[in-house]
């Protein structure tokens, strides 16, 4: 369930810091897409990730 406490307002000012314009029509629902975005990614701190080692997704360009 979406986080209650993050309000469209919240949500037009990260926008606006990373230089995203959304419409106030569409502002509860970009909200609530956030929320269950970040709930879903808060999941990830249960994740025993011990002695995993990371991969590259994106290597340099230099690689090579």
């Amino acid at each position: 369930m979406p986080d209650p406490d993050l309000s469209p307002e919240q949500v037009r000012k990260m926008a606006h810091l990373v230089g995203i314009t959304i419409d106030d029509p569409d502002l509860p629902e970009v909200a609530n897409r956030f929320a269950s975005l970040m709930q879903e990614l808060d999941r990830l701190r249960d994740l025993d990730l011990e002695g995993i080692e990371p991969v590259t997704i994106f290597p340099d360009a230099d690689a090579g």
